[in-house]
């Protein structure tokens, strides 16, 4: 486990570093210093796919069973679809969004349980690694799409505004495929397509609140106004993927 937790810290330095350049770039004007920052976060990406590597090997079985081991799988999507985004839109402001979501996931993870754990009986299943890495990467675009549309607000600029809906209709598809995947999965495990259990529950508000964000674009809503909403929806993301866990009993009460 040594080399996989030298690979997270590695990973997170390389964000914090990210972060750093681009907001030295930016203060001081300095645009080649600023263009470091995709770099660095390359190396952030590339160091935590070895700590998850290694994890992987560690375990014997893919690291997606408790909020520690997804946590890092959310962590290792922000940073490809942050360059996928960047590359398409040409939105500068995707680099530091992308260094800040990922130095906050990073000091979440270090509050975390890290005691690996045999797999529970209703984890063995084909489901876990689908339903988990769309609802990772649901999670990951949110995430993105919260820190762009804080900066926004920062800056006080509505220019990014396409790319944010963008990156909210990634995160969106994601979560409805977690969603369905997830009622398939628990179908198979539980006996029922649904049960009202928190996780479950909570994951379907949050897809409305998303789904009522882009639904009021489409009807007017733009600008700082948009920005606040995906703040705001991303709220419910956090309670769903953290608060469910740690103040809500159920049935995924495993994933803590």
């Amino acid at each position: 486990m040594a080399a996989q937790i030298s690979f997270i810290n590695a990973s997170f330095a390389f964000s914090l570093a990210a972060l750093a350049v681009f907001a030295a770039g930016y203060v001081f004007n300095r645009p080649r210093l600023a263009a470091a920052a995709p770099w660095t976060l390359g190396l952030a990406w590339a160091a935590l796919t070895g700590g998850l590597a290694a994890l992987w090997a560690a375990l014997g079985r893919p690291p997606l069973s408790n909020q520690y081991e997804s946590l890092l799988t959310l962590l290792w999507f922000v940073f490809p679809l942050a360059f996928y985004f960047r590359r398409r839109t040409e939105r500068a402001e995707i680099v530091p969004a992308a260094a800040l979501a990922a130095c906050l996931l990073f000091g979440a993870a270090a509050l975390l349980d890290r005691t690996p754990r045999p797999l529970m009986p209703a984890l063995r299943s084909n489901w876990l690694i689908i339903h988990v890495l769309s609802s990772m990467a649901a999670y990951a675009a949110f995430a993105l799409a919260a820190a762009a549309a804080a900066w926004s607000l920062f800056k006080a600029q509505a220019e990014s505004e396409d790319f944010l809906v963008r990156l909210a209709k990634t995160g969106f598809a994601f979560l409805t495929l977690g969603i369905i995947t997830g009622s398939v999965w628990a179908e198979t495990a539980w006996g029922s397509w649904w049960s009202w259990d928190p996780k479950e529950t909570w994951s379907l508000l949050t897809w409305l609140a998303y789904a009522a964000a882009l639904h009021l674009r489409l009807k007017g809503l733009r600008g700082k106004n948009f920005s606040i909403a995906l703040v705001a929806c991303f709220g419910l993301v956090l309670f769903t993927y953290f608060g469910v866990n740690f103040l809500l009993s159920g049935m995924h009460s495993y994933a803590k």
